[in-house]
């Protein structure tokens, strides 16, 4: 399964669009989408034309979205099995609640999504310091989730496999890099988009 992984459009419309070129051009089976699209009337046009499985949650910018798309995915305080992996999206504050939606679960399926990063893990912004969350990192380290996709801090974006799960910042506005995950191999590829 190939997932391409998003976030921080900023309301950027040739952003958007060359994003959804990536993924019919990478044949991608779902698009995760780590929140903050700025404004909801963009939100819904870039989400309700999408033609993928989407899984989303909104970021610190995101008000109210109103999906009319059966593609997507608004994960509130979810979780939704999709090609035999679990994708969980909780809203900011509500971390606590991963722990619920986790339990039971192979965590070598969990693909978690939130807007914030977990402490220390490409959370540096331009000044060196870590704005990640404390308790989000206390979470991720007990579930041990195969993939975290994330966004929020955009001088940080990238991925790296620590401690067996797979980090990825998807923030887009200041690389302009997309990242697409291979499953089950891990294998991520990064795009000029």
């Amino acid at each position: 399964m190939k997932i391409l992984c998003v976030s921080d459009y900023h309301a950027d419309e040739r952003l958007a669009k060359n994003i959804e070129d990536l993924a019919e051009a990478e044949k991608v089976d779902a698009v995760i989408n780590a929140g903050d699209f700025v404004s909801r009337s963009f939100a819904e046009k870039v989400l309700n034309r999408t033609k993928f499985q989407t899984f989303v949650v909104r970021g610190n910018w995101d008000g109210e979205i109103t999906i009319k798309n059966k593609n997507v995915h608004l994960l509130k305080d979810d979780v939704m099995e999709y090609k035999g992996y679990y994708f969980i999206g909780v809203e900011f504050g509500y971390y606590s609640h991963i722990i619920r939606l986790a339990k039971n679960l192979d965590n070598r399926k969990i693909i978690l999504i939130t807007h914030e990063p977990p402490y220390d893990i490409l959370d540096l912004t331009y000044f060196g310091a870590s704005a990640g969350l404390i308790d989000l990192r206390a979470i991720v380290n007990e579930i041990k989730p195969l993939i975290h996709v994330f966004g929020h801090i955009h001088e940080s974006a990238g991925y790296i496999k620590h401690k067996g799960t797979l980090f990825v910042n998807a923030a887009l506005p200041e690389f302009r890099k997309a990242f697409v995950v291979h499953l089950p191999s891990l294998e991520v590829k990064s795009f000029d988009v």
